[in-house]
C-alpha cells in the first residue's frame, strides 16, 4: 500500500468528487468522523475489513484503493461494459416491444375487419421470421448461438414460406423453396459449424456432398410438375458438382498448398473441356466441339475464347504447381 499521506489524499479526492462531507461518508461506513479525518489526514489506514466498503461507497475498486490512483484503463472497461449492457438491452427489447405492439394490431384489425383469423398468421410467420434475425432467438441460448441462428432462421422462413403457400393455396412450389434455401444454408454456415469438430478436416467434403444430395432432390421436386428428361439432368449435374467433390477431397491431402491449387485448376479445366461433349451425348444435341480460327473473331468468337480460356487455365496451374515444387525443395534444401 502506499504511504499514508497518498493515500489519504486519494480518499478526500473521491470523497470530493462524490460530493460526500467526511461526515456523510463516516455515516455510510458505520465510523466515526474523526476516524475519516485520520485517513484524510495520513495518520492512519483504514481497518482491513472495512476495504470493500469504501470501495463500495467511493465507487472504486480494491486496486485503485490500494495503489491510491485512478485505474484509468479498469474504469474505461467497466463503462465500455455498461454501455455494452444497455446497447445489448436495447436491441432485444425495443424490436420485441415493437414486434409485440405490431401483432397485437395485426390481430384486433383481422377479426374487425374479417370477423375471423385468415392474413393474421401470414403477419404472425412474418414476425417470427423478423425475431429470427433481429434480435435473434440466440438471446435465449447462452451457447451455440450460431447454430440456434442457423436452425431458428431456416425454420422461420420456411414457415413463412409454408404459411403464404397455404393462404394462397399453392403448397406445390413450398418444397422446392425449402430445398433451395437449405442449399445456401448448408454452403454458408454447415463449414463454419464443423470448423471446431472432430469432423472439420472434413467440413468441405461434407458441405458439398450434402448440397449434391439436395440438388439431386431439387430436380426431382422439379420433375414432379414439370416433366423433362430428368436422368440427363441428373447425370450432368453429377458431372458438374464431380470437379467440387474431387477438389475437396485433394485439399484434404497433407501437402503443399500451391500444388493443390494447380491440381484442381488443371482438374477442372479437364471437367471444362470435355463439359460440351457430355452435355451432346445426355441430351442428344449436335453441337460438336468448338472451332477455332483467329483470323476470324466475328465467326469464331466462341471458339477463340474457349480455346484461350482452357490455355489460360492450364497455364495457371502450371504455374501453381511449379511454385509448390519449387518451396518443396527450397524447404529440403534447409
Amino acid at each position: 500500500m502506499t504511504d499514508k499521506k497518498t493515500f489519504g489524499l486519494f480518499i478526500k479526492q473521491k470523497r470530493t468528487e462524490k460530493n460526500y462531507s467526511q461526515k456523510d461518508l463516516a455515516q455510510m461506513l458505520f465510523v466515526t468522523e474523526w476516524a475519516v479525518s485520520k485517513w484524510e489526514r495520513g495518520v492512519s489506514y483504514p481497518d482491513i475489513t472495512l476495504i470493500s466498503d469504501i470501495c463500495r461507497v467511493l465507487d472504486i475498486s480494491e486496486h485503485e484503493l490500494i495503489t491510491a490512483s485512478t485505474d484509468t484503463d479498469a474504469r474505461k472497461m467497466r463503462q465500455e461494459a455498461r454501455a455494452f449492457r444497455v446497447i445489448s438491452g436495447a436491441w432485444f427489447w425495443v424490436p420485441t416491444i415493437s414486434y409485440a405492439i405490431a401483432l397485437v394490431i395485426c390481430f384486433i384489425c383481422n377479426l374487425a375487419v374479417n370477423h375471423t383469423l385468415s392474413w393474421f398468421f401470414i403477419v404472425l410467420s412474418s414476425l417470427i421470421c423478423a425475431y429470427s434475425f433481429i434480435p435473434t432467438f440466440t438471446s435465449f441460448f447462452k451457447s451455440k448461438k450460431l447454430l440456434v441462428f442457423t436452425a431458428t432462421s431456416y425454420i422461420s422462413i420456411c414457415l413463412l414460406l409454408f404459411t403464404c403457400a397455404a393462404y394462397t393455396g399453392t403448397l406445390y412450389w413450398f418444397p422446392t423453396a425449402c430445398i433451395g434455401i437449405l442449399m445456401g444454408y448448408v454452403l454458408l454456415f454447415l463449414p463454419i459449424l464443423l470448423s471446431d469438430s472432430k469432423l472439420s478436416r472434413y467440413r468441405f467434403i461434407i458441405s458439398f456432398t450434402i448440397v449434391f444430395a439436395l440438388t439431386l432432390m431439387l430436380l426431382l421436386c422439379v420433375r414432379i410438375h414439370n416433366p423433362f428428361r430428368i436422368m440427363p439432368a441428373i447425370l450432368i449435374t453429377c458431372y458438374g458438382f464431380t470437379p467440387a467433390i474431387l477438389c475437396t477431397i485433394i485439399c484434404m491431402f497433407r501437402f503443399d498448398a500451391f500444388i493443390k491449387v494447380g491440381i484442381c485448376i488443371s482438374l477442372c479445366t479437364v471437367m471444362y473441356y470435355f463439359a460440351e461433349y457430355v452435355t451432346d451425348i445426355l441430351f442428344g444435341t449436335n453441337g460438336g466441339s468448338y472451332r477455332i480460327n483467329f483470323n476470324n473473331w466475328q465467326q469464331y468468337t466462341e471458339g477463340n475464347v474457349y480455346f484461350i480460356s482452357l490455355i489460360s487455365l492450364l497455364l495457371i496451374s502450371v504455374v501453381f504447381t511449379g511454385v509448390g515444387i519449387l518451396r518443396i525443395y527450397r524447404k529440403n534444401d534447409r
